[in-house]
């Protein structure tokens, strides 16, 4: 819900999800973790289809998405992960192995040929960006591979092309026992899409791909057929879970993104800031559930967040309420293990600020170096440490972090390309021909005159 500057009511609201309470001083933040509890959460029945819901209420890819428009940090870092990993960018190679040792010799670039022009038609390097970003920012990529031609006998002819289907438009048609058979693709999961508007491929069985594929062209009904690429995430049958979107359920990104909108509040109306408030939006749904205020109601929802956050503020605020007690509730999530933990509704700290231009830079400071460990960034491998106390490394140890770096992407490589060892049997190309990806590896001068040689970051040795 949209929240205006509004300071009629004594509450200023700073952010879609910060308000101020000008006479206590006291900051609320509506807090964003109960988005990602995805429990026991049961098909859904769209248009005659059965779908798996990504997230409560099936549009989590889009939550995520807004939540990382709205952090720098996280952006910088998800767009880095993949940016690693692209390197110098694929290219079709053919690979000359020693015939006794089947290591690799060389490559030699292939710029010509049957292989060459399916490559270069369906743009390569540029579906793997896409399904590259989609990796790293969701954890699922679904790339369609569109069979070609029917022909007389013998059902269609090999794979014609391969297309990039947006994470955050995908989900995952299941049959009658719950299991995938089908990927849905749509842009209006949200508004309740027409029979029309989504597009229905069938799912290929990844551990037997090339089997699979060439079942559904002998019979020659099926035209489009879509590979699921994921990064394994234990205790999730759909869609994986990046262990980066912990830094949601942590409370870290809601701290993080919070202290620019309080320090421009703080600077643009002098306020001195006592207290902050971080609160579940399951508390909200309970209350407007109870007193029956519906989703599209959003004058009396405003009213709603005004008068939590000015009974929320006056409660905890104030010399004449010290010792005063703020009760809230705990839910209860059971874990994959059988064991259970406690997630806060609610979360009141005490904070120091002296109106000094310079409040806060520790704490963000510190937000930004946990939410990039999380992400396994480097801070440095971007090109700078935010907050006054940072430090830079020598070109050495950034060097050979990022060479670090490189080596741990290999296996999303392999798995953007997982797809290729496959097209290449069915459409009967060479053995021989990889879509390799170029990493630069940066040395010293001593070793090359541009401080930089390349490798292939895909092949086995």
């Amino acid at each position: 819900m949209k929240k205006e500057q509004n300071t009629e009511n004594e509450v200023l609201w700073v952010g879609d999800r910060t308000a101020l309470y000008n006479e206590c001083l006291v900051v609320f933040n509506n807090d964003s973790m109960t988005v990602f509890d995805e429990q026991d959460l049961e098909p859904l029945s769209v248009q005659g289809y059965s779908v798996a819901p990504w997230g409560v209420d099936n549009d989590l890819p889009q939550q995520v998405m807004a939540k990382i428009d709205a952090a720098e940090i996280v952006g910088t870092n998800a767009n880095f992960n993949w940016e690693v990993t692209y390197g110098q960018g694929p290219k079709l190679v053919e690979v000359v192995r020693d015939p006794d040792t089947n290591r690799v010799k060389s490559f030699k670039e292939v710029i010509n040929g049957e292989a060459y022009d399916w490559y270069m038609r369906n743009n390569i390097p540029l579906l793997l960006m896409e399904i590259l970003t989609d990796l790293s920012y969701f954890g699922n990529a679904f790339p369609v591979l569109i069979a070609g031609d029917k022909q007389k006998i013998g059902g269609r002819k090999g794979i014609k092309s391969i297309v990039h289907r947006e994470a955050m438009f995908s989900r995952w048609g299941l049959d009658t026992k719950k299991l995938i058979k089908s990927h849905l693709y749509s842009a209006k999961w949200d508004e309740n899409p027409t029979k029309e508007e989504i597009q229905e491929s069938y799912c290929i069985d990844e551990f037997d791909a090339e089997a699979d594929i060439s079942r559904k062209l002998l019979a020659g009904r099926v035209t489009r057929m879509c590979f699921p690429i994921y990064i394994p995430s234990p205790g999730r049958p759909y869609y994986s879970y990046p262990v980066w979107w912990s830094i949601f359920r942590s409370g870290w990104y809601d701290q993080l993104t919070s202290i620019p909108s309080l320090k421009k509040a703080i600077l643009k109306h002098n306020l001195g800031v006592r207290h902050i408030i971080y609160i579940a939006d399951e508390y909200f749904e309970e209350k407007e559930e109870l007193l029956k205020i519906g989703k599209d109601d959003h004058r009396s929802r405003k009213e709603l967040y005004d008068d939590v956050v000015k009974q929320l503020s006056e409660q905890v605020a104030g010399e004449e309420n010290a010792g005063k007690v703020v009760v809230s509730k705990m839910k209860m999530m059971p874990s994959n293990s059988g064991g259970a933990s406690f997630e806060k509704m609610m979360t009141v700290d005490t904070i120091k600020n002296d109106i000094s231009g310079g409040e806060y830079l520790t704490d963000y400071e510190t937000g930004a170096n946990i939410i990039s460990y999380a992400m396994g960034v480097h801070p440095s491998l971007i090109g700078a440490v935010p907050g006054k106390n940072s430090n830079s490394l020598s070109g050495s140890n950034i060097r050979e972090i990022f060479i670090m770096k490189q080596s741990l992407s290999k296996p999303t490589a392999y798995l953007a390309l997982q797809w290729w060892p496959i097209v290449r049997k069915i459409n009967g190309w060479p053995s021989n021909l990889e879509i390799v990806i170029q990493d630069s590896l940066f040395t010293t001068l001593d070793n090359s005159k541009s401080g930089e040689v390349k490798t292939a970051n895909n092949i086995t040795q």
